[in-house]
Formats: structure tokens, sequence, C-alpha cells
């Protein structure tokens, strides 16, 4: 179950920030724990409900007046009389979404200065996990990667900060990348050109070009870094197949080297590029506005799901922002900045 109490046995999940603060300090931090005896977890019914409101009023053919009704009993700790309350079967449904709803879900979208945000951690020694991000091309990917980045190095300070290698065959054009090119964080931010047009002006063979600028690089800096592998199957024929081995290799050694690997893609169903991604990385940032069909099948081929069940939580996650973090290690949840889902 979720909780806002560190324990033992407590795995944080998210932070939750408050846009009211200037501090980088969240204001809560959610845990997930297996001991759920004593929950704590105490909300008003309507709010904990919000989210689930249209579908248990179409489900149990309420009105408005008759589902308020209900939520102020669940509040009041009443119960339908045993006969003569028409409403008396849809107030026990409603009642165990809203004890399941109380242990795994949490929905900001009634307070608007509270949100969830994910964030890569300032120390170095621990490590911040592999992504992938999916989504098509204007879906929100680059600049999702960018923000997470400016805010890790925002947050630390110059000497305590990783190196970050951003690996593109967009490094010129991508204007994206400009608050990384902040002059500012020129010491901590190293871009490598993998086009094709890049290999050539060099006059290098792929495989030397590959051990110049990157293999050299990663021997240097790789331990403790944070690494960007942006759309790498675009890149220069020859460097493409020296990159995807690369690449597997980081999501293998990542944990032990402390190194977070970023991976930015346009389908999960990328074949031989992904598959790997899939099983390995920690975190999955889709982007459901731009890309619904595909999230719903990612999560009935890997979360489990029912088709219907999929699409309604992938409209719901699609109204309240553009992207879902799907956390594939356990405890599997999916949130966005303004609900969190345990799954």
């Amino acid at each position: 179950m979720l909780t806002f109490v560190k324990d033992r046995s407590a795995t944080k999940v998210v932070d939750i920030y408050s846009k009211g603060s200037r501090s980088v300090k969240p204001r809560q931090t959610v845990y997930f724990t297996h001991d759920g005896k004593e929950s704590g977890n105490v909300a008003a019914a309507a709010g904990v409900l919000a989210l689930h409101r249209d579908s248990l009023k179409k489900l149990h053919k309420l009105s408005n007046a008759s589902f308020d009704r209900i939520c102020v009993m669940l509040d009041s700790g009443l119960e339908p009389e045993i006969s003569g309350d028409p409403h008396r079967a849809a107030y026990w449904e409603v009642r165990a979404v809203y004890e399941r709803a109380l242990q795994n879900e949490i929905y900001l979208g009634d307070q608007d200065d509270l949100y969830f945000e994910h964030n890569l951690p300032r120390d170095r020694n621990t490590w911040g996990g592999t992504f992938t991000l999916i989504g098509n091309s204007g879906a929100g990917k680059t600049y999702w990667c960018v923000q997470l980045l400016m805010r890790y190095l925002r947050a630390t300070k110059p000497h305590a900060r990783r190196t970050i290698i951003w690996v593109s065959p967009e490094v010129d054009i991508d204007t994206s990348l400009k608050p990384l090119k902040d002059k500012r964080f020129a010491f901590n931010v190293i871009f490598v050109d993998v086009s094709q047009q890049e290999l050539k002006k060099t006059g290098m063979d792929s495989a030397t070009y590959f051990h110049n600028k990157i293999d050299d690089l990663l021997e240097k800096h790789g331990d403790h870094a944070i690494i960007v592998l942006d759309d790498f199957m675009d890149a220069a024929a020859g460097l493409t197949p020296l990159l995807r081995k690369m690449y597997n290799n980081l999501l293998r050694t990542a944990r032990h080297k402390v190194t977070s690997v970023v991976s930015l893609v346009h389908s999960y169903a990328s074949g031989k590029y992904t598959s790997t991604a899939i099983q390995s990385n920690k975190f999955l940032v889709f982007f459901p506005r731009s890309q619904k069909n595909r999230l719903v099948m990612f999560m009935r081929d890997h979360l489990h799901m029912s088709v219907p069940e999929a699409k309604e939580l992938v409209q719901r996650f699609a109204k309240l922002d553009r992207y879902v973090v799907i956390r594939m290690h356990s405890p599997v949840a999916m949130y966005n900045s303004k609900y969190l889902l345990l799954l």
C-alpha cells in the first residue's frame, strides 16, 4: 500500500513538491509498504473518488445527488439500511473502490499547489535508475528529459555534479537542447554527434570514430555518469550496431557503476533496439496524448491488463498531463504530475 510514513520496510516511490515553495526539497515523499495493518490513510471520499466518479455513476446509474450522498455516508462511517435504501448495493461497490483507492492511489488534481515530480538523486553514490522514453516526434521526449537534467543541475552544486553525456545524431540541430548548452554547464555536459554528416566530416571509419569519440569518453567519465542516447537508431549506419551493443552493455552494468542510462525512442516495438530496454529499465516514460493505442497495447502485453482497463487508465492519465512514468521494478506503479497509481 501507499503511505507517507517511512519505516524499515518502506520503499520510496515518488516525491510531492509545492509550486509555492522555492525549495528543491520535496514537501512529502510517497512510500510503498507491505504492512497494511495500520494504514492511517484517511481522506474525504469525494476527493479520493474524483477520478472514478463518472464511471461509478454510469455503472450504478447514480445521479450526482445520490453519489454525493454515498460519499457523505463513507465520510461519516454510516451504512445504508438493510432494506428500503435503493442505493444499498451501489454503496458497497463504491465503498470497495474507495477503500482500494485509499491504499493504491493518490490524486492531487484538487490541490493546485501540489504535484508529483520524478527527480534524479543528487548524491553521486545513489543510483538513479535506467529510463526509456517512448514517443513520436514532438510528443515531448526530449523536453521531459532536458527538464529532468536541468532540475538535477540546478539542485546540485557544481563540484558534486555527475557528468552528463548526450549522444545524438541531432546534437547541432535540436533546439530543445539549448538549456543544457548554457555555458554554466559546459564543464558538466558533453555532447557527442553520431550523425552521418559528422562521421563523414571527420574522415574516420565508424570503428575509429566510435573508439575516439565514445569509448574513450565512457572510459574517462562513464562511472557515476548520466548517459543519454537520443534516437541512436538514426545514427550513422556504421555506428548504429556499435551504439546498440554499447547500450546493452550499459544496461547490464548501470547499477554496478552507479550510471543512469536514458534512451529516447519512437516506439517500444522497435524490435532489437528496445527489447532489452523493456526488460531491464527501471522506468519507462510514455506520452499518452500522442500514442494512446500504443500505450494500451503495452499495458496489455507487459502489465497484463485487460484492454478496457488499460484504455480507461490511459484516458485518465492523458487528461491530467502529457506524460506518464511507469515504474517497472517493484513496487510497480504509474504516475504523472497529478496522479499516482500502484499496480
